[in-house]
């Protein structure tokens, strides 16, 4: 009885921490970005790079992205997009069916059983190859 009742505390707050998600700003990419930028060591070119939107297909740029994706949670390391979450970021005055369509065309399963960190990038290249305007209207700014 006593593990039951853990179980049952233990998903109310699995169920309660994946209801505490919320859309993510442009405040919150800002803070993820220095703290993903320190984390692996990127260089102050790579970050001029990225603020362009160039993302080149190199490691740095792969744990960068993975680490950002994470941060903001819609990417997890073993089970991928977290495409309801993907969905409310980049949806917003958007159609949802029309935007899941566009998300789902990106965040594969991973099929090839690439790092965490290609699959991430993977996605991320789709998604910006695709849906550029999308994505960059999707940060809220901070009230």
């Amino acid at each position: 009885m006593k593990y039951l009742i853990l179980s049952v505390l233990l998903a109310t707050v699995v169920y309660a921490d994946h209801d505490h998600w919320q859309i993510q700003t442009a405040e919150n990419l800002q803070s993820y970005r220095e703290v993903c930028v320190t984390e692996h060591g990127i260089t102050p070119e790579q970050i001029a790079k990225y603020k362009s939107w160039n993302f080149p297909d190199d490691e740095k740029t792969h744990v960068y992205i993975n680490c950002i994706f994470n941060k903001m949670g819609l990417f997890d390391d073993k089970t991928g997009f977290n495409v309801d979450h993907l969905v409310l970021q980049l949806g917003q005055n958007q159609n949802k069916d029309e935007v899941k369509a566009k998300i789902e065309k990106c965040a594969d399963k991973n099929e090839n059983k690439d790092s965490a960190a290609v699959w991430a990038f993977r996605g991320m290249k789709c998604f910006i190859a695709e849906n550029l305007p999308l994505v960059q209207t999707s940060l809220k700014k901070p009230a």
